[in-house]
């Protein structure tokens, strides 16, 4: 934990905008008289408005602010916040995740994605105890086939894997939105429930439970899966789709090297878009196989920070997330997750008239915290130096996947010395790294 407050305190820069407070309201309205068009000014009147509990004034006049500085991330801030205490969580997160799909690398834009992370969580667990109230009537009402819920993996091996469950889900989860087929429920919105239930995780539910819980989040097919990771076998994974009515469909699986665990994902995914009646296109095969990472360090580290981050432990979801960037300085969506972790609590803990001191922080690039041992050591279980020669720099890093249950496919990728690994960002844009790098992998 100790590492993970250095962390917070070490990768924020301050600032320069003071806090602000109800009492520039008429200072501030004379200066824009003056200057209409000042951006600064017209801003920090609508956080002035803000802390005044001026709701309505305040999000008219940041939104007129937003046209003349869109990239400002004070505007959204402001917005978004004003839509939360209406408890319109909907709102306020297309708010946040508007600005941020726009201006990625704006100033200020940690502390929109850590509004986001916030917002998501608060929403989850209002929409859990909802549902629970309502679950008699819920039950009664037609779930939505389109809406489709993918549950927490269950992990079959050493402990150290446990996380995957998680991290897998979320990548399952985001492969299929990629195909813009179905509605996806919220990762939090699920694991939100299942504490309301108090379902323990890593375990695979009979199907009338995981009914249950699809009529609860009105999700008309669930996914569950499971992953056996053996410490000297091929690891193997396998999906199937529940209905509602707590009709199972057959299972899909695949099996192969342990260090090929991200790319059996990809196929597992495929085949389960076929048990949801959904045959993939070349060009979306291409898209699921570019998102994300394929570093296993790095997802376990991913998959390590989403399980801080879903119990609220943000500092600890950032230090995993960093570690995670750290092994793969390409992966888009564990770099976005490390930023809005690392802000979190201090967004958590600001007040209102904190509102524009917070907006202006920088998040600065995760230190370098050493991967442990043990993770190192769980990962790389057998001998085998890909990179000792120049002829063997040039390697293939991936085999057929043997599929069960699915037409069988295979993907093969070829890295070589003199042409470096690419990473691909969240929406699939190649990222090149360049660099002398001596990789040993012990692998089965």
């Amino acid at each position: 934990m100790a590492g993970a407050i250095l962390l917070f305190t070490a990768g924020c820069l301050p600032a320069g905008p003071s806090a602000v407070s109800p009492e520039e309201i008429p200072d501030l309205e004379r200066e824009i008289r003056l200057e209409p068009r000042n951006a600064d000014r017209m801003l920090r009147y609508a956080a002035a408005l803000f802390t005044a509990d001026r709701c309505d004034s305040a999000t008219t006049v940041a939104r007129l602010g937003a046209r003349f500085a869109p990239d400002h991330a004070l505007a959204p801030t402001v917005i978004g916040q004003c839509m939360e205490q209406a408890s319109d969580f909907d709102q306020a997160i297309a708010t946040y995740e508007n600005f941020v799909t726009r201006y990625p690398n704006a100033r200020g834009v940690a502390s929109v994605r850590a509004r986001i992370m916030l917002t998501r969580r608060a929403r989850a667990n209002a929409v859990a105890r909802q549902a629970l109230a309502r679950e008699a009537e819920l039950t009664a009402e037609p779930t939505d086939l389109q809406a489709v819920a993918v549950l927490p993996l269950s992990i079959t091996g050493d402990s150290i894997y446990h996380p995957l469950g998680r991290g897998l889900a979320q990548m399952l989860m985001s492969d299929l939105a990629l195909l813009q087929q179905f509605r996806l429920v919220e990762r939090l919105q699920i694991g939100a429930l299942l504490g309301e239930l108090a379902l323990a995780e890593n375990t695979r539910f009979d199907p009338a439970t995981t009914a249950r819980v699809g009529r609860l989040v009105r999700a008309g097919r669930m996914v569950q899966g499971l992953a056996v990771i053996p410490p000297d076998e091929n690891v193997s994974l396998e999906a199937n789709v529940v209905l509602a009515n707590g009709e199972v469909s057959p299972s899909d699986g695949v099996t192969g090297r342990l260090r090929d665990l991200l790319r059996l994902e990809k196929e597992l995914v495929i085949a389960i878009s076929a048990q949801l009646g959904y045959q993939v296109s070349p060009a979306e095969r291409e898209r699921i196989l570019e998102n994300g990472t394929q570093n296993l360090i790095a997802f376990l580290a991913y998959s390590n920070g989403l399980i801080a981050e879903d119990l609220g432990d943000y500092p600890t979801a950032a230090f995993h997330f960093s570690q995670a960037v750290q092994s793969d300085p390409g992966f888009t969506q564990a770099r976005e997750q490390y930023e809005a972790a690392t802000l979190a609590p201090t967004v958590q803990a600001a007040t209102a008239g904190d509102v524009t001191t917070v907006s202006a922080v920088v998040v600065t690039q995760p230190d370098a915290p050493p991967v442990p041992d043990v993770v190192q050591s769980a990962v790389n279980s057998s001998v085998g130096d890909v990179a000792a020669t120049q002829a063997e720099q040039t390697t293939q890093t991936s085999q057929p996947a043997q599929t069960s249950g699915a037409q069988q496919t295979s993907q093969s990728t070829g890295t070589s010395a003199s042409q470096p690994n690419t990473t691909t960002t969240s929406t699939g844009t190649p990222r090149t790294i360049t660099g002398t790098i001596r990789i040993i992998f012990k692998l089965p």
